[in-house]
């Protein structure tokens, strides 16, 4: 039976200087591990290093009942621009680790795990965050062309995939492993710029219904030309989770419900993971290409045309 691996991560940044409101974060975090639970779903929560320093010992909870615990970035809250991809090589590093230390201390460990605020980067990113030792993430959002975040993703891989050296939109063979948010690429939001994604606040669960069904039904149809098939939902911390009628609460249930009957509908299992896990799977199936990666051109039209030519 074909798998298809469920995560929902969670960004969290409810000490950010426009939210300020650590209070909302815990009962956020609260909720949605209560949620989880009873769901059998696994996080990803990916966090700020101010949100790190106030509930730290939260964090290391969640980690201990299975769930996953790395690092976000908003590089204004360190003092910086607001977007990573604005910057340098020697720059994001410099950002990056500062936000590991952090995090080292809170956690007792580097992170492994990270995301982007704004899903903003650049080409140096990536060979960055190898450099630095993390092993997975959710960078890029295919699709997604907002320049005044310095997030213009065009169009980059659908799937799990080992990024490009030098072009970020590229699959290639930088040692970490990029797990893309689910996005409906026909289905435009903000003007154009944004393809409907798997972000739990967004829509309600009876739109996301149509995402995952065609999702689903895209990847199982690639057969093993996507050799890990998966399903990635968002959320952020700042919602009150904790409070049963609220909105992205009972989203939050109606979308899990629906990736379990859709994946049955198709005749799949839907297997809920960590985005370390989808990762792992994807390393153990996909082995990291070596010397890089050759575009193919499709030149058949120029040979056809050559050949006649020549009659």
């Amino acid at each position: 039976m074909e798998k298809i691996y469920f995560n929902i991560q969670i960004d969290c940044e409810s000490t950010q200087r426009t939210i300020h409101d650590p209070a909302l974060g815990e009962r956020a975090i609260r909720g949605l591990g209560e949620v989880f639970a009873q769901t059998g779903v696994r996080g990803t929560f990916v966090v700020i290093p101010p949100d790190l320093k106030v509930h730290a010992a939260l964090y290391r909870e969640l980690e201990a009942e299975g769930h996953e615990v790395g690092l976000h970035i908003h590089p204004a809250e360190q003092g910086y621009e607001e977007f990573l991809g604005v910057y340098g090589f020697d720059e994001q590093v410099k950002i990056l680790q500062e936000g590991i230390d952090v995090f080292a201390e809170g956690m007792g460990r580097r992170p492994e795990v990270f995301t982007p605020g704004y899903f903003s980067a650049n080409d140096h990113t990536y060979p960055a965050l190898e450099a630095l030792g993390f092993r997975h993430g959710t960078v890029s959002i295919s699709t997604r062309d907002l320049p005044q975040c310095a997030c213009v993703w065009g169009s980059s891989p659908l799937e799990v995939h080992y990024p490009h050296r030098h072009n970020r939109s590229l699959a290639g063979d930088v040692d970490f492993v990029d797990v893309p948010p689910t996005v409906d690429v026909a289905s435009r939001m903000w003007g154009g710029a944004h393809p409907q994604d798997l972000r739990i606040e967004l829509v309600d669960a009876k739109n996301h219904w149509y995402t995952i069904h065609k999702n689903v039904k895209r990847q199982v149809a690639a057969g093993e030309a996507i050799p890990v098939k998966h399903l990635k939902g968002l959320t952020h911390n700042i919602f009150d989770y904790s409070h049963p009628h609220d909105f992205r609460r009972e989203t939050l249930f109606g979308v899990i419900a629906a990736a379990r009957q859709i994946c049955e509908q198709q005749g799949c299992e839907l297997v809920p993971a960590t985005t370390g896990e989808i990762a792992a799977e994807y390393r153990r199936r996909a082995p990291l290409p070596r010397g890089g990666m050759k575009l193919g051109l499709d030149t058949r039209g120029r040979a056809a045309w050559t050949a006649q030519k020549t009659v």
